[in-house]
């Protein structure tokens, strides 16, 4: 059979009506919910709960930095094997994978605070019930994203993409007030109850997530790599955005006791407030702005460093309450903004099998920020707690000039994206 007609047999066994892909993307956006509740929590929950334990910022940060280079080394290759395999397999790798990282990171701090472990054994097993998630809950993201891409045209890339952001950032919104509620129950409760959620969620995608049919392969298939020329500015641009983004949520639960002298029993709820109200910054530009207004990925990478830059600006600027909340809000904002472009400039530059692998390396991208801001972050904090944000502002600064020189971000929206793509048809259908 040829590929014309295994690309018709694939498309007419698929699940086409409406309620099934209705159900398909909102499962999806469910379990993005549940992924970003667990990141929040993580940065909100961790830093008091490290100085009690005894642990350093940077070793708090060394917890997160080796994550990320798990999540940046194996995200792109989970995402590849999506584009062979099917995307379902790996979305529940990733949501599994987070449900057990949780609970053994949680069973792991706990541990910590009852004495049963200290030092270098209680640190060694932290690093890597982290680690856990780094790699295998990045199976999840390129996978569920690809499966987005898969059923949106063109025209329509950057919204679905954005959809999956911004349920992102509704869960981040979420997490902070739901681990105080958790916190309740006791300081490692919400760690176990987003392990239990994320298992809830990876139960509900083995059930009910439609995926009957796999793309016809090529007989020769050219997997995207980290040098391929029609990525490499996008990623040079996740990878700078990543690093100005990670460096107030590495920090800002310390920034909070040292900065603004909240009391470690105090700090947890106000760096909530914090983070909730930069998520709903964020939640706000993913489902009004990008979805209402349509905006292009270039427009989206060119407007979000300068509201990085005026955020962080604000927080260095003030030792106030107040001033430091708008400008993470402002931060927020645009992150909301940068994370819909890059990654869907990243899905339009590349053909219909490749999106897996595409959208693979944009996250691992925008995740490296996590593996080096925490050197420059908390080498900075030693020397004072305003100069990491002083370093972001400007490295922001740095990558509003990148983005208006380059050509590739100049050229990345669906308009001057569909000329390219039609010289290089796909081979292969999409999932469905």
């Amino acid at each position: 059979m040829d590929i014309e007609n295994k690309s018709a047999t694939a498309i007419a066994d698929s699940p086409t009506t409406p309620r099934a892909r209705a159900i398909a993307i909102a499962l999806l956006l469910a379990g993005a919910v549940c992924a970003g509740m667990g990141q929040t929590i993580v940065f909100s929950v961790l830093p008091p709960l490290a100085r009690d334990i005894g642990l350093s910022n940077f070793q708090v940060g060394l917890i997160f930095m080796i994550s990320a280079m798990c999540w940046v080394f194996l995200g792109p290759r989970w995402g590849r094997r999506s584009d062979r395999q099917g995307r379902k397999s790996f979305i529940l790798i990733g949501l599994f994978g987070f449900a057990i990282s949780m609970l053994l990171f949680g069973a792991s701090v706990r541990l910590g605070l009852a004495g049963a472990l200290s030092g270098l054994p209680l640190y060694v097993l932290m690093v890597l019930t982290r680690s856990f998630y780094g790699v295998f809950g990045s199976a999840g993201p390129p996978a569920a994203q690809a499966y987005i891409a898969d059923r949106t045209s063109i025209t329509d890339r950057t919204a679905g993409i954005s959809s999956f952001a911004a349920a992102f950032g509704l869960g981040a919104m979420i997490g902070p007030a739901f681990g105080a509620a958790a916190s309740v129950i006791g300081p490692v409760a919400p760690f176990f109850a987003m392990a239990a959620l994320a298992a809830i969620m990876g139960g509900a995608v083995f059930l009910f997530l439609p995926e009957r049919s796999r793309p016809a392969q090529r007989e020769a298939r050219r997997d995207v790599k980290l040098t391929d020329p029609r990525l490499r500015p996008i990623l040079i641009f996740g990878l700078i955005f990543g690093v100005v983004n990670a460096i107030p949520i590495q920090t800002v639960g310390f920034y909070f006791i040292d900065g603004l002298g909240f009391t470690t029993d105090q700090a947890p709820q106000y760096v909530g407030i914090g983070l909730t109200g930069s998520a709903m910054a964020s939640l706000f530009a993913q489902l009004v702005v990008v979805q209402r207004f349509r905006i292009e990925p270039r427009l989206l990478m060119r407007m979000a460093p300068v509201l990085l830059a005026l955020g962080h600006a604000l927080i260095w600027l003030s030792s106030d309450f107040g001033p430091v909340v708008f400008g993470m809000v402002l931060g927020g904002f645009g992150a909301g903004l940068a994370f819909p472009g890059f990654n869907a400039a990243a899905s339009l530059a590349v053909n219909a099998d490749e999106q897996g692998g595409a959208i693979g390396l944009s996250g691992s991208a925008g995740a490296s920020g996590f593996i080096v801001s925490p050197i420059i972050a908390f080498g900075l904090y030693a020397m004072a707690p305003e100069a990491p944000y002083i370093f972001s502002t400007l490295l922001a600064l740095f990558l509003l000039g990148f983005a208006w020189r380059s050509r590739a971000i100049g050229n990345a929206g669906p308009s001057r994206m569909t000329d390219a793509l039609e010289e290089e048809k796909p081979a292969s259908a999409p999932y469905q």
